[in-house]
């Protein structure tokens, strides 16, 4: 795709907006024409900027992506410290970002099953087990996760409840409260990597206690 303008920039993501707001209004089924008219553009503006429907689609969903990495994969929540007080952080902001964010419940209920997104959202899941996986493995350098946990399979694993868990939350009507959200996938990841309190004397570690 050739580099854009600012201008060119600044309209794609002002239909990528408008693009969001229609698949939220109307669950997931997306109008170009609706689109167009949300923007203010014309709609073959909206084919020179994505080429087809299901690209401003892919386009969205990959937009949402890059907003979800930045805030929980692509950075330290909490520099210099233990793996446990770290990766409670991150779930938090895991929480807190599918929660507060009114296109989530589009792309985990009603998009990910789309053909048109289907090889953007396999692309992300493997990316984010790859990092899952070097991030254990640090866990495991530390001395805070036993060395014979296979992080590959767990980081997948710890992924993918996380992932139906927020599907589960966000589908009801009443969604249990943030900091229960929180507190019950932290004890399942906890379990689930085998986290040992304490083994490293020189990182720091938070109480499963405050997690409740």
């Amino acid at each position: 795709m050739a580099t854009l303008t600012a201008r060119g920039q600044a309209s794609s993501q002002k239909l990528l907006a408008a693009a969001a707001n229609d698949l939220v209004e109307h669950f997931g089924e997306l109008e170009v024409q609706r689109v167009a008219d949300r923007a203010g553009v014309s709609v073959g503006l909206i084919y020179r900027h994505f080429g087809s429907k299901a690209g401003l689609v892919r386009a969205v969903v990959e937009d949402f992506y890059d907003r979800y990495d930045s805030e929980v994969f692509d950075t330290n929540p909490v520099p210099g410290a233990g793996w446990s007080t770290r990766e409670h952080e991150r779930t938090a902001r895991f929480v807190h970002f599918f929660y507060g964010e009114p296109l989530a419940p589009v792309v985990l209920l009603h998009l990910s099953r789309q053909p048109e997104v289907a090889a953007t959202e396999a692309a992300r899941i493997a990316r984010h087990i790859e990092m899952a996986a070097r991030n254990l493995a640090l866990g495991q350098a530390r001395g805070e996760i036993p060395a014979d946990l296979d992080t590959g399979i767990v980081g997948a694993m710890v992924l993918g409840g996380l992932r139906q868990a927020m599907a589960e939350a966000l589908r009801r009507p009443m969604r249990p409260p943030p900091e229960t959200m929180i507190g019950e996938l932290w004890r399942v990841i906890v379990a689930a990597v085998r986290f040992q309190a304490g083994k490293n004397p020189t990182a720091r570690s938070l109480p499963l206690s405050a997690t409740q």
